[in-house]
């Protein structure tokens, strides 16, 4: 029968264990994906850090501001083709072009993977915007990154007030020019097909248009001196539901679009509380991940020295220790004992009293080695940047945490002699 209850107590042990492991486990994992959330609206945004990679644009005749160069971005990623932005809206990004349409669409300019993806150009157009109608994709986030504001454009009042931006790409700069909005389906050719010339294509697109536009401005009925820009992104409204703005881009011309430079947003800019994307910390062009692993070290090192489930029986041994002294001590007073007896209990005594400080030692130690730890990883982690699974730092967490252990299986176990039963040890 004590076998049995040996083997019950042995497996509901062996259960108790597996299902804490279990919930630590969906509690790390539901930590990774609220921080995977808030990492991916909040990136989502374009950063100062971001902005001030962005190319001087052509601004003026003067040769010494015809600054147009793309080196900085494209050592952070030599995808990126260009630079978009939509006046007074919260599109304001880098474009980047991958070797087909999904590559970035859950993806970062970084190369860091996020739901928020890219703002990217069709796989299918010239990467240097050469081509008669390009499109550019972006994601629809409801706090307004990407290309959230593109459903503003949905709204009339809005659709007026916010009709120019600026392209600006390695060849030069072009002045972009709303001119119409449309609700269409990811599966529309007059919208998405870019294969056709546009002799058999505009016609078609422009009937697509003048059918099914929100909102418009003045569509040219030929294309013969500007080109046609499709910025695309995806409604909660509809399966497969697409929002396309479309805008004519044409040449940077100073005497124009000099009312649209003055508007530009640009690395050196001081903050306007007016947009989202300026007061957004967005993506760190340095190192911003940091590790969970990291983070468990330092978790697993405070509860070495102080085990929430488990700290009474742990600090508890101490005052046991000092209660044992007592009752040995009190019985040798009140009785005569033999020689090997009055021994083995200096034995005891004496293991306890090293165990005692030892134990304390063992406290400080502890103590000092998870300062430690939360030091390294204070100064090694980012929080505010993207959650990671390991860094270059997670072998030293790893050994501080082992010596954590090893401190607390040297220092605070007891290993002199044991006293026996009647003297009531824990």
């Amino acid at each position: 029968m004590k076998l049995i209850y040996k083997i019950a107590d042995a497996a509901n042990t062996l259960l108790m264990v597996i299902l804490g492991l279990f919930a630590m486990v969906l509690m790390f994992f539901g930590l990774y994906v609220l921080n995977d959330i808030y990492y991916t609206n909040r990136s989502a945004f374009v950063s100062y850090d971001l902005l001030k990679y962005r190319p001087a644009p052509k601004i003026s005749d003067d040769a010494e501001n015809d600054v147009q160069s793309f080196a900085e971005l494209k050592e952070i990623n030599p995808d990126v083709v260009g630079w978009i932005e939509m006046l007074d809206t919260n599109i304001n990004y880098p474009v980047v072009q991958g070797k087909d349409n999904s590559e970035y669409l859950n993806k970062d300019i970084f190369g860091y993977s996020t739901l928020s993806g890219s703002i990217y150009l069709a796989a299918e157009n010239n990467s240097g915007f050469n081509d008669w109608y390009n499109i550019i994709y972006g994601h629809h986030m409801d706090n307004g990154a990407m290309f959230g504001d593109i459903e503003k454009y949905l709204d009339p009042e809005f659709f007026a007030s916010h009709s120019e931006g600026i392209l600006q790409t390695e060849q030069g700069d072009y002045s972009i020019r709303v001119i119409a909005c449309v609700r269409t389906n990811a599966y529309e050719d007059a919208v998405y097909r870019l294969q056709d010339s546009a002799e058999n294509k505009y016609p078609q697109l422009y009937d697509y248009i003048m059918n099914n536009y929100i909102n418009i401005n003045s569509l040219p009925e030929n294309i013969d001196n500007i080109q046609i820009l499709g910025l695309s992104t995806c409604t909660d409204a509809v399966t497969n539901g697409r929002i396309v703005l479309f805008a004519s881009v044409s040449p940077w011309d100073n005497e124009i679009d000099g009312s649209i430079a003055e508007k530009m947003t640009r690395g050196n800019d001081e903050p306007d509380d007016g947009l989202i994307s300026l007061t957004a910390e967005g993506h760190q062009i340095k190192n911003d991940k940091w590790s969970v692993l990291n983070l468990l070290c330092v978790l697993y090192t405070f509860l070495t020295l102080m085990p929430l489930w488990a700290l009474r029986s742990k600090y508890r041994q101490f005052s046991y220790s000092r209660k044992i002294i007592r009752d040995i001590e009190g019985k040798k007073e009140q009785s005569s004992s033999d020689d090997a007896e009055n021994e083995t209990e200096k034995r005891i005594i004496s293991d306890l009293k090293h165990f005692i400080k030892k134990g304390r030692t063992g406290i400080i130690i502890e103590l000092l080695i998870l300062i430690a730890a939360a030091i390294v990883f204070i100064i090694t982690e980012n929080l505010r940047g993207r959650m990671g699974i390991s860094d270059k730092w997670t072998g030293i967490m790893i050994l501080i945490a082992s010596a954590a252990l090893a401190a607390d299986i040297i220092f605070l176990r007891y290993r002199g002699i044991r006293p026996d039963s009647e003297t009531n040890t824990a």
